[in-house]
């Protein structure tokens, strides 16, 4: 075995150690940027995909991207432009996205995204698309100036990301069931809103039929997401259910 695959092996063992014995979500994001830190990467993000109706806002889980690149792409709400983005929705594989882009035509909103994120140092990076059984899409990316990743790095650090999301999503499973129902103040209006996010129906449409403006349905559900301590819609209609607010 050579130098770099020893320390690759050597990397991801004291990673998932430290990822099993994590108590917080700092714990986790310490032991991420030693990883992304190894490979060449400067920063790292790990976030839900929201449904196209939807901002990412509530779904990222994991920052540690540039602070002013953070705010910035929240504010002009990128997520449905970002290129990188519509790649993760349509294929399972990891990607380095100079590769995946290389023979894409890319319209006027993506390539304005691109150019921005190079001015922060992300000319470059390394996207893990996840995909769960319940249809939720989340995904973990890296970004660098340059990426130079030998297959069995791209490996090891798609394994690493793998672990770092579900790692991240049992600890905040966890830290929502620790948490003492009394203390959930769910209003009448809020359990409505809950009840037709079940029924299937969309922040619009909740909207349309409690004859509210969008914005305020999208205050209300995220109020009640952030009181149940999840990242989206599916999420807090499972824990809505745990907890007995929905029957």
């Amino acid at each position: 075995m050579n130098s770099e695959a020893v320390a690759t092996a050597n990397l991801m063992f004291d990673f998932l150690s430290e990822t099993t014995a994590a108590k917080s979500k700092e714990d986790i994001l310490g032991s991420l940027d030693r990883s992304a830190r190894h490979f060449g990467f400067n920063c790292f993000a790990i976030s839900g995909i929201p449904l196209p109706t939807e901002r990412i806002d509530s779904y990222f889980m994991l920052n540690a991207w540039p602070t002013e690149w953070f705010e910035h792409y929240l504010s002009n709400n990128y997520v449905h432009a970002d290129p990188i983005i519509q790649l993760c929705k349509m294929q399972d594989g990891a990607f380095v996205w100079s590769e995946a882009l290389r023979d894409q035509e890319l319209g006027r909103h993506g390539r304005r995204v691109m150019n921005e994120a190079r001015e922060f140092k992300m000319k470059d990076g390394y996207s893990v698309p996840l995909h769960t059984a319940s249809g939720f899409q989340a995904v973990v990316t890296f970004g660098a100036e340059k990426v130079d990743l030998s297959n069995a790095a791209r490996g090891a650090l798609h394994i690493l990301s793998i672990y770092a999301h579900n790692a991240l999503r049992g600890l905040m499973a966890k830290e929502a069931r620790s948490r003492d129902r009394s203390l959930l103040r769910i209003t009448a209006r809020e359990r409505e809103i809950i009840q037709w996010c079940a029924a299937g129906k969309t922040a619009i449409e909740i909207a349309e039929i409690l004859g509210r403006s969008h914005r305020t349905i999208q205050n209300e559900i995220l109020n009640v997401q952030r009181k149940l301590n999840v990242v989206n819609a599916a999420q807090m209609i499972a824990e809505s259910f745990r907890f007995g607010i929905l029957r």
